[in-house]
């Protein structure tokens, strides 16, 4: 973490970019979201955004661009709650691991981040067959590739033997200031990055 504030500062004091929202990215983000959502911990809705005015759009574009610039995120965009779901009814409901969790986020929170998305791009080279955080790919696509693999081979008279890795919630054990100095890395505005770091290191949330 302290490597990476300093390599941040030092980025920050040579940079001369600043990001600004306009009424027209957040009008544009707005039309994108979805209605019918959960409620986060500020009440607000989203259809409350999506069917605004130009005078509200104006405000949150401001808010948006100073978030930015000063590197801070309000508290009531940090605050989330904790939905636990159960896998498995007839297991064990006392066993932690037959539980699944989704976050519930703020509206504004959603739209923040969808406004951010377009600033954040890597231009790293990946593996071919990886399917999971890539565009037009899922899934679906990768279980319908290993079942067209299966069916070539056993059509063919030949045997198939495959190995499955589950990776249980590896995104938690990922060091996130390692993740921020990747970003870096793939030169990401530097402002992008600290307010993404202010965001991951105030966060709070409520479990329901």
């Amino acid at each position: 973490m302290r490597q990476f504030n300093i390599r941040l500062s030092q980025l920050l004091v040579n940079s001369a970019d600043d990001v600004k929202f306009t009424v027209h990215d957040v009008t544009s983000a707005c039309k994108q979201q979805k209605t019918g959502k959960a409620v986060g911990a500020d009440n607000v809705a989203m259809e409350a955004l999506i069917f605004g005015t130009a005078k509200l759009y104006v405000h949150i574009s401001l808010l948006f661009s100073l978030c930015v610039r000063h590197g801070h995120v309000p508290d009531s965009l940090t605050k989330s709650i904790m939905v636990p779901l159960v896998k498995n009814k007839a297991g064990d409901l006392s066993d932690i691991n037959n539980y699944r969790a989704i976050a519930i986020s703020p509206a504004l929170s959603k739209l923040f981040e969808s406004l951010l998305d377009k600033y954040i791009r890597s231009y790293n080279t990946h593996d071919d067959c990886q399917f999971g955080f890539k565009s037009g790919l899922s899934t679906s696509t990768c279980t319908n590739v290993l079942k067209q693999t299966v069916s070539y081979f056993t059509d063919r008279g030949s045997h198939v033997f495959a190995c499955f890795v589950d990776f249980s919630k590896a995104f938690d054990r990922v060091n996130y200031w390692t993740l921020f100095n990747k970003l870096l890395d793939d030169n990401v505005n530097c402002k992008i990055v600290r307010i993404l770091a202010a965001w991951y290191s105030t966060q709070t949330c409520s479990v329901k």
